[in-house]
């Protein structure tokens, strides 16, 4: 079988795609040739990438809506399909639970955590059924903030389709080292942040978890048993977003407000009987004896560390931009956030703009593309905002 590895010159993954391939053999049985698949199947890939942006740059987490993602998502990917994200992340059987981890990416959803931005200098390897996607992703830790952390973490995604067909199967990310940098940034963040750690689960618990999903008597008890918990899973330090952690329960937090089984996955693993405390679907989340083992495969040498001062000075800013005055608020707009995702908004809409005008005019030069990053760089810079121009 013969491979084919494409370099691709558009800002966002598969927006431009040579058209020099090559391709593997293919079953017979196929009703399409192999160029009409591959075809298909990088139509599919570049729909997605569409779709995903135009969630992600939406901004405003009230207008967000699962339902209503999940939908988008039906046509590229399998009913069955598999998600599998390394290092505690989770392995997210299905469109609905698949769903709910690519929302958590979204900024308008994890309220100014991280602002993934467009790919840069990608790649494309394709093998029969496998598609291999290479790229930096621009990360943003705390954007909100002037002392934001800028990452730039080489990523590569293992795309497998559904033999004889257009729909993903199965969208694996790869455990790399810049990788692990964004995932050590984002442990970090529910290890020392307030308003995106500890305190802000128990903010959420207080806010949405009510009547059969209330999980603590009280938002002092929650803190409680929440700062006490590890920085990492002691059955699977590697994996410092699975087990019983801080991580972990920061990582279902986004999601309380869009589906309130996650009430469960923030509350004590154990109830007051001793009994395990599933969810209304029957699992046990940020548990040790149930998802350590699933992380067995993946052990490596990975070490959390202490944050860096620079870590440090933006998680200290963010904290003191989102004060808000009274312990119980309603995120994921407190006071203190609502003038600013007003920006964040305008921001993200003009991003946007730009790459849907740039998906419309692939063929126009490098230079071009430069000179609108440019000025749209400009012009966001002369709001009256503390959002840090990237």
């Amino acid at each position: 079988m013969r491979k084919a590895k494409m370099a691709t010159s558009a800002a966002l993954l598969l927006l431009s795609v040579p058209s020099v391939r090559a391709f593997g053999n293919l079953p017979s049985e196929c009703a399409r040739d192999e160029a009409e698949l591959t075809s298909d199947r990088l139509h599919t890939l570049s729909e997605y990438d569409v779709a995903f942006r135009a969630e992600h740059f939406r901004g405003g987490a009230t207008s967000f809506n699962l339902d209503s993602f999940t939908s988008q998502l039906s046509p590229f990917f399998a009913p069955e399909a598999s998600l599998i994200v390394p290092q505690g992340i989770g392995v997210y059987k299905g469109i609905v639970d698949a769903a709910e981890y690519l929302a958590g990416t979204f900024v308008s959803v994890n309220v100014g955590q991280a602002l993934t931005d467009k790919a840069i200098n990608t790649s494309l390897a394709i093998d029969g059924d496998v598609f291999t996607l290479f790229g930096v992703n621009p990360v943003t830790i705390f954007p909100l903030v002037t002392q934001a952390v800028q990452l730039y973490p080489r990523m590569e995604i293992v795309v497998t389709f559904v033999p004889c067909d257009s729909q993903m199967k199965t969208y694996r990310f790869v455990q790399t080292p810049g990788y692990e940098t964004a995932i050590r940034h984002s442990a970090w963040t529910a290890t020392r942040s307030t308003y995106q750690g500890m305190f802000d689960v128990c903010a959420y618990h207080e806010a949405y978890c009510t009547g059969e999903y209330k999980q603590y008597v009280s938002f002092a008890s929650c803190l409680d048993y929440l700062t006490a918990l590890p920085d990492v899973p002691v059955g699977c330090p590697w994996s410092p977003f699975g087990g019983s952690s801080k991580p972990c329960k920061n990582k279902h937090k986004h999601l309380v407000p869009f589906a309130l089984k996650h009430c469960f996955h923030i509350g004590p693993e154990t109830l007051p009987d001793g009994t395990p405390n599933y969810d209304p679907d029957g699992n046990l989340k940020c548990s040790d004896a149930t998802e350590c083992p699933l992380q067995s495969s993946q052990q490596t040498d990975f070490v959390l560390g202490e944050p860096t001062a620079e870590f440090i000075a933006a998680a200290n800013a963010y904290d003191a931009y989102s004060t808000p005055p009274s312990l119980l608020y309603a995120r994921p707009h407190p006071p203190h956030l609502h003038d600013m995702n007003k920006h964040m908004h305008m921001h993200m809409h003009m991003h946007m703009h730009m790459h849907m005008h740039m998906h419309m005019h692939m063929h126009m030069h490098m230079h071009m593309h430069m000179h609108m990053h440019m000025h749209m760089h400009m012009h966001i810079c002369t709001c009256t905002c503390t959002c840090t121009c990237t």
